[in-house]
């Protein structure tokens, strides 16, 4: 038996030299491993982003289906008419109740019109929006 002699291997793997190479391959597995643990929490990250996309884009569909569901009745086509244009049928009326108290929008400040085919006139209601000065006066009812 050899006690003093060390294999050649065993001498190159216990020098400076060897022990840095062992080093140096360490540090490249771990970088790899960081690596591949960044891009395995960036594609959860992007999993559940698509995830939720995917329910929102279901949900429109469901929501554009039962409104094509709805629309291909008559009454539906009517009622949605009615919505989007605000429409009348010939004969009927408009009636709008406007609370003063209540800040009026843009859309409540126009003018609103109902047209009646079977005469020339038009109804209109305006509301009058006051000054700074009128409303500060109303304020204090003056």
């Amino acid at each position: 038996m050899k006690y003093g002699n060390k294999s050649l291997w065993k001498r190159l793997f216990y020098s400076p030299i060897g022990i840095l190479i062992g080093v140096i391959v360490l540090i490249l597995l771990i970088r790899g491993g960081m690596s591949i643990h960044q891009k395995a929490i960036i594609a959860q990250i992007r999993l559940d982003q698509t995830q939720t996309e995917l329910a929102n884009l279901q949900q429109q569909q469901q929501s554009l289906t039962d409104s094509i569901s709805q629309l291909s009745t008559p009454e539906g086509i009517e009622a949605a008419l009615r919505e989007k244009y605000h429409a009348v049928k010939q004969g009927e009326e408009v009636a709008v109740i406007v609370d003063n108290s209540a800040q009026m929008d843009s859309k409540q400040a126009n003018s609103v019109k109902a047209n009646d085919s079977s005469t020339t006139d038009q109804n209109t209601e305006t509301t009058i929006k006051l000054s700074w000065w009128g409303s500060f006066l109303h304020f204090f009812s003056f």
